[in-house]
């Protein structure tokens, strides 16, 4: 089972030791030609390791200051082909997409947070 460990020099290290799956949707037609969304996981998206975590008191609180919902964490090796209009399923458990930090452009680590979908 491969683990990547995530930090580098500029911090802590932490073991993608968790799948998820990253979502989007495609656009296709039905059978009266009109335009319909069809859900699935991204090119390369399924089974992604990753370090997950609950968002902690502070970052919750920090994020509701600005009108932003984070309830988990996920970090994952970087890609440029996740936005927030992705979704992520983990456990079951279905995942919208609130914010996207990349590590102020480093490319080696995608911090993404994002809070359960209802």
């Amino acid at each position: 089972m491969p683990k990547t460990i995530t930090g580098g020099q500029r911090g802590k290290f932490r073991m993608k030791d968790k799948k998820i799956t990253i979502w989007g949707a495609t656009y296709g037609r039905d059978e009266w030609g009109n335009q319909v969304e069809i859900p699935g996981p991204i090119p390369g998206g399924e089974n992604i390791w990753a370090y997950v975590r609950h968002a902690s008191g502070s970052e919750y609180y920090g994020a509701a200051g600005v009108q932003q919902k984070v309830e988990m964490i996920f970090e994952i090796n970087w890609r440029d082909d996740i936005t927030p209009k992705n979704w992520i399923v983990y456990k079951g458990k279905e995942y919208n997409i609130t914010r996207i930090d990349d590590y102020e452009g480093y490319k080696d680590t995608l911090r993404i947070y994002a809070y359960a979908r209802e």
